[in-house]
């Protein structure tokens, strides 16, 4: 295989890696000195039902305070991803996903990806409401040729045709820039 692709493929989601990485080391530790405590402990007392109690609880404690800190940091963005959605949905397109810094790695990474996709559907967004406006301004022209009076049908022909040249155009300089 390519040394390149076999480089890309470990590397591939390296912020996703480092993120359970780092959750399985806090794992790890806070278990070894949890585990280190209760030997201390259970030299001081009698290993009988108390002390089973007493490391039943201590396992109990650090599952539920990992599970706890580490579901808010990786959960908890996405209720505000999902508001902030929202908003955007309504029409606020100049809205981006902000990064707390105890938010994920993979999370970080990922939001500015969005954002990198958020500005470009606001750069459409707007190249299309100035193609509507130019539409509109020419739509007009036609409509004032049309109101008057004495037109011949081969001046409104041209004006149609010039119009639907200046659409053309006007769809060829659009999609140009971008």
């Amino acid at each position: 295989m390519d040394k390149k692709k076999v480089r890309q493929k470990y590397f591939a989601l390296k912020e996703l890696r480092f993120s359970i990485a780092h959750l399985v080391l806090w794992a790890l530790l806070s278990v070894a000195f949890f585990t280190y405590t209760a030997i201390e402990i259970g030299g001081k007392i009698e290993r009988g039902p108390v002390y089973f109690i007493i490391v039943v609880i201590g396992y109990a404690l650090i599952v539920i305070i990992l599970t706890l800190i580490f579901t808010q940091r990786f959960l908890g963005p996405f209720e505000r991803l999902k508001t902030e959605l929202k908003l955007i949905r309504t029409g606020n397109h100049h809205r981006r996903f902000h990064v707390r810094t105890k938010d994920d790695f993979y999370l970080r990474s990922f939001i500015t990806e969005v954002n990198k996709v958020l500005e470009g559907l606001e750069e459409i967004s707007g190249s299309k409401e100035e193609l509507h406006k130019k539409i509109n301004s020419e739509l007009s022209n036609i409509k004032t040729i049309i109101e008057r009076k004495e037109i011949s049908k081969e001046e409104l022909t041209e004006a149609v045709i010039s119009f639907n040249k200046r659409v053309e155009d006007l769809l060829r300089e659009s999609t140009k820039n971008k």
